[in-house]
């Protein structure tokens, strides 16, 4: 309790210098409002048009998590700012520009001067360190700016995360120099001669629970353009059968989103030919290499089914999953054409510990999985 007060107290008196020292945050302002703020317009998909802000001498504050401020004179500009907040029934949503937190505590963290362009793919705490939300919501600003600026030009590529293996792979497959990649593990508060953002490349009407659930298009194509050797497309395919592994401690120790009967599962697969990964064990190349080779892969709801987007036309996808969990990897599969089938279970109580949402942990019957596999 003692410890808890103090650190109240410490980050109260934090607050007040960092206030003192940037100013408050009062007003906000349109892009249109202001010379300094260009906006270019990006034409991805038919009737999808994206905006790509361009701030001469802003700053940019971010919590990492919901919020995220553009700020011009101690204004903050309402376009490329963003606060995710929850609504009812657990859906995600950018709200007004009005709850950012910057109104209420400022921009806390010492202000770091950055002498050039800045490109910020931050995209919410998602970002930090989930796979899915890597591969969609921030490789494709790449894609979104690149009939707009010159990548090449760019000083400093501000990203959520580089601590991740994926991530970095990733990059390195875009070729984007190690010497301008800065994670906003760093660089919370930065200033900069220009600083680019982008439109949320998923989230188009503001409900990123809905949005996800309606990939677009341009993301699938650009994925695939950027990250499919062009040896395998001209190669003969392997034709693998995979299960997708997820039997990892998560941070917290507790048993959420597993198969209660995993290795039943398991036993059963690979006595039918199945290749079992961890892709989380798996470097990103070889990670592509496997999906666009796959004949069937199955596995338990989660980000690593993102790879679906580089599988062929045909592949049979099953995903093990609870009654509670979104319908993304239905979708991502019906846009690339893939054939898709689940198997939903309802999630069952566990070590004492019960999750509701799509967390729980579920049973899966052989009998289900002999049929889904065998028609």
């Amino acid at each position: 309790m003692i410890i808890k007060y103090l650190k109240k107290i410490f980050r109260s008196i934090s607050y007040t210098l960092f206030l003192k020292l940037y100013g408050a945050i009062e007003n906000s302002i349109k892009s249109e409002e202001d010379d300094r703020i260009k906006v270019k317009i990006a034409n991805l998909e038919k009737k999808l048009n994206y905006k790509v802000y361009i701030i001469t001498s802003g700053r940019l504050y971010t919590d990492r998590i919901q919020d995220t401020a553009v700020i011009l004179d101690n204004k903050i500009i309402d376009e490329p700012s963003f606060q995710l907040r929850k609504g009812s029934g657990n859906y995600i949503f950018n709200s007004n520009v009005r709850d950012n937190i910057v109104f209420t505590k400022g921009t806390p963290r010492r202000l770091k001067n950055l002498n050039g362009s800045v490109l910020s793919l931050l995209t919410g705490g998602a970002g930090n360190n989930n796979y899915w939300h890597w591969i969609f919501d921030v490789l494709p600003r790449f894609g979104l700016c690149e009939k707009s600026i010159n990548l090449n030009q760019i000083d400093y590529f501000l990203l959520p995360s580089l601590l991740k293996r994926f991530q970095k792979e990733t990059l390195d497959c875009l070729n984007i120099p190690d010497h301008k990649r800065i994670s906003s593990e760093k660089f919370r508060h930065i200033k900069a001669k220009e600083i680019i953002i982008t439109d949320h490349p998923v989230m188009i009407s503001g409900n990123a629970t809905k949005d996800i659930q309606n990939m677009p298009e341009w993301i699938n194509l650009w994925l695939r353009n950027n990250f499919l050797n062009q040896n395998m497309k001209t190669g003969k395919r392997a034709k693998n059968k995979i299960y997708i592994d997820r039997n990892e401690i998560n941070p917290k120790n507790l048993p959420q989103r597993t198969i209660i009967n995993e290795d039943e599962v398991k036993e059963y697969l690979v006595k039918n030919n199945f290749i079992v990964i961890k892709l989380h064990e798996t470097n990103f190349k070889n990670q592509v290499n496997l999906f666009y080779n796959a004949e069937c892969i199955i596995g338990l709801h989660g980000g690593g089914f993102g790879n679906i987007v580089f599988c062929e036309p045909k592949t049979k996808i099953i995903e093990l999953k609870n009654k509670s969990s979104a319908n993304a990897i239905k979708n991502l599969a019906e846009k690339n054409d893939l054939n898709y089938i689940s198997i939903e279970e309802e999630a069952k109580k566990i070590y004492n510990f019960e999750f509701p949402n799509q967390q729980g942990s579920i049973y899966v019957p052989i009998s289900k999985l002999i049929e889904v596999i065998e028609n």
